[in-house]
């Protein structure tokens, strides 16, 4: 309750006042007001021993001491201090009266609280009693709660371990009703993936839930429906593989289209019924192994009426430019080869390029009446092949395979087993193919074409992980290169039959012969071919080869009595061959270019000392006897002037005719450049040296050259003369 300012709390007067008499007349009963000074002298009403004790306290109140200090009458002082303290009861009394009436109504409010309070006390402890009985529930409901959630999450638990046993064992009805009755079709799949995973569950948690009562009832249902659908797959998968036997069928369509599409039926099979599962796979293997059969077969008979033959057994490199042959009524005619397609690669090689997959077409090929060599045809059989081969591979890999299997080696051997008994009859066709060409054929460049067609076909079956055609390119590789090696060894023959019969001729053409542009072009290809590979076999024929065809240029020059010519010869049959391995993109690196090279350099120097012994014989003998003198001296100077005299009159005629004589034997001007600047080059060195013996003989004349030397010896022409006349015949080529 709040009080006024300026006035005081009134209490309660009743106990204010209660044992307080308001008048100053002391009560008889009540014992007279001590004089404060008889604490001090000791007189008086008090006990002496009080008045001791008090003493001390007294000396140490602040107003006492003021009091002592200034020497004030104690008794004045005390009456003084009465007066006042009656002055203040006056005023303290009058101060209630004046707040007697906010005193009683604090006093009534007092109350009034005092009993809100206490009903309050009440209240709260009769709130505190509910407070612990809802305590008591609430812990009561926490306990029931923890057990309620314990019991729901057990019973959770065992609710979805029986709705995954449920799930796991019944088949819905619908599905029974399909796999029963219903046709063969993408619906009957969905059932049979969903029956097949029932019967998978029993399988393994067969022993884990053996004694349920529902595993031992549904156990005998699944077998006998396990049983139905594959009786009905069985039927629907031999009648789709039946459908294969008609020529006129595209097996591969068929495969993607159908059974690859339901290829989960046969793996139920494999794992459901496995003797249901072997005869579906040995029909199929029995029908495809017809089919394709039937059609390589069809392939290859069509592919042999396109067969351009390249060439027979007369062409080989050491054959006569023109054979002749007896006609059916004895008439002889030349018969003219195509050395071209027989010895130049040319665009033979573009059968190599991987750039075109695509094999050639029958029916194509037959309205055009173009024909092919046979490395065009091997290609587009062996194309055919392996396309079909890796198409039955991932086939029966997919649909003869079950998904666990193919995990494991039994998958691979399964595959490739099947694959065998299909294949097997195909593969033979295309054997007996390259056999019967083998037996007739003389072209070598058209067997290591096919070789190389081997090569790259074992390399993309590599590249397409099909691994069972490893036995066919090793039985290929086995009969072409034998074959190949044997046609090698007929052009060796052939260019020693050659040598052994050439016979001597009056005049030796200075022409290269037939057998060096043949042998050269050969040598190209097969070099062109080699490129990649370094195959050893194709190195050492080629070296053979050599051999025999460099002996047979040597027997043909060295039977000519003409010299000039027989060089002429070797010169022109070199340089043909080095223009032909050059125009195929081999350098001097190559050996068969270095070799070659090594033969033209040594035969070029040759005809360099002999042209200058046809035209300079007189200097390069005087010059060679010369040198053998050990004094200088010894050297005639009649000699000297004799040569030089000689030279001096004829040297600009006989480079001239030097010149001459190279540009009619040689047609080619590079070479014929080169064999000039031999020649010429050669003319310079034996001058030279001439030069060099004439000025170690005679000391040349303050005065120059001039028409006479020293005692009448003729001067002979200054070196750089002759240089100067040979520069210009650097271009006559």
């Amino acid at each position: 309750m709040t009080i006024p300012s300026g006035a005081a709390t009134k209490p309660d007067m009743d106990l204010v006042f209660e044992g307080f008499d308001t008048t100053n007349e002391p009560d008889d009963d009540t014992p007279q007001q001590t004089n404060s000074l008889s604490y001090l002298d000791g007189s008086g009403g008090g006990d002496d021993d009080d008045a001791a004790e008090q003493l001390p306290d007294m000396q140490n109140d602040e107003l006492i001491k003021e009091v002592l200090t200034k020497g004030v009458d104690l008794r004045l002082y005390s009456q003084q201090i009465e007066q006042e303290l009656s002055q203040l009861e006056d005023e303290q009394l009058t101060n209630y009266e004046q707040h007697e009436t906010a005193l009683l109504e604090l006093d009534s409010e007092i109350r009034g609280c005092d009993e809100v309070l206490a009903n309050m006390e009440k209240l709260l402890v009769n709130f505190k009693s509910s407070l612990g009985a809802i305590n008591n529930d609430i812990q009561a409901l926490q306990s029931d709660s923890l057990s309620m959630s314990m019991r729901l999450k057990n019973r959770v638990v065992a609710e979805k371990q029986l709705d995954k046993i449920i799930q796991g064992v019944v088949v819905p009805p619908e599905a029974v009703r399909t796999i029963c009755d219903g046709e063969v079709n993408e619906k009957y799949l969905e059932c049979l993936i969903e029956v097949n995973k029932r019967i998978a569950y029993m399988r393994v948690h067969s022993k884990q839930h053996r004694k349920l009562k529902a595993f031992q009832e549904i156990q005998p249902e699944l077998d006998r429906l396990c049983l139905r659908a594959s009786s009905k797959i069985r039927e629907f998968l031999l009648d789709k593989i039946n459908d294969l036997r008609s020529l006129n069928t595209n097996a591969h369509v068929l495969q993607t289209s159908v059974f690859l599409k339901y290829r989960f039926f046969n793996h139920f099979l494999i794992e459901r019924h496995p003797e249901a599962a072997v005869e579906v796979r040995d029909t199929y293997i029995h029908i495809m192994r017809q089919y394709y059969l039937d059609h390589f077969e069809a392939y290859q008979r069509g592919l042999m009426k396109l067969e351009r033959p390249v060439a027979d057994k007369s062409d080989v490199v050491g054959m006569e430019e023109s054979t002749t042959k007896l006609s059916l009524f004895g008439s002889a005619k030349p018969v003219i080869r195509d050395k071209t397609n027989v010895f130049n690669l040319g665009s033979r090689a573009a059968v190599l390029d991987p750039s075109d997959p695509r094999a050639i077409v029958l029916s194509i090929a037959g309205e055009s009446n173009e024909r092919y060599p046979f490395e065009t045809l091997f290609r587009s059989y062996n194309l055919a092949l392996s396309d079909n081969a890796t198409t039955e591979y991932d086939f029966i890999m997919q649909f003869f395979v079950s998904p666990k299997a193919r995990q494991k080696i039994t998958g691979s051997d399964m595959t490739r087993m099947v694959f065998s008994h299909i294949f097997e009859p195909s593969i033979r066709v295309g054997e007996q193919f390259v056999k019967a060409y083998l037996e007739t054929t003389y072209d070598a460049l058209g067997i290591l074409l096919c070789v190389r067609i081997i090569a790259q076909l074992a390399g993309e079956l590599q590249r397409r992980l099909v691994p069972v055609l490893d036995s066919y390119v090793n039985s290929m590789n086995m009969l072409l290169w034998p074959r190949f090696q044997a046609i090698l060894d007929s052009h060796i023959e052939s260019a020693k039959r050659l040598s052994s019969s050439y016979r001597s001729k009056s005049k030796l053409d200075t022409q290269p012969p037939a057998i060096v542009r043949r042998y050269a072009e050969l040598a190209a290809s097969l070099l062109r071919l080699n490129i990649g590979h370094n195959t050893h076999v194709v190195a050492l024929s080629l070296a053979r080869l050599r051999t025999e065809v460099q002996g047979y240029l040597s027997h043909a020059a060295d039977s000519s009595s003409d010299k000039h010519a027989s060089l002429v010869f070797l010169i022109n049959s070199y340089d043909l061959l080095l223009t032909v391995l050059y125009e195929n993109g081999f350098g001097e690196r190559e050996e068969e270019v270095a070799s070659w090279k090594q033969e033209l350099s040594t035969t070029v120097l040759e005809y360099a000392e002999s042209e200058l012994e046809n035209h300079f014989g007189y200097l390069k003998q005087f010059v060679v006897d010369a040198e053998q003198q050990s004094d200088i001296g010894q050297i005639g100077a009649d000699g000297l002037s004799r040569v030089a005299g000689i030279f001096n009159g004829e040297w600009r005629a006989q480079i001239a005719a030097i010149n001459s004589s190279i540009i009619q034997s040689f047609s080619n001007f590079r070479t014929g450049t080169e064999i000039l600047h031999a020649v010429l080059g050669q003319l310079i060195i034996y001058y030279t040296r001439f030069h060099s013996l004439y000025d170690k003989r005679f000391a040349r004349r303050s005065g120059g050259a001039g028409p006479s030397g020293p005692g009448g010896v003729c001067q002979p022409v200054g070196v750089q003369n002759v240089m100067v006349e040979i520069k210009k015949y650097r271009n006559n080529f």
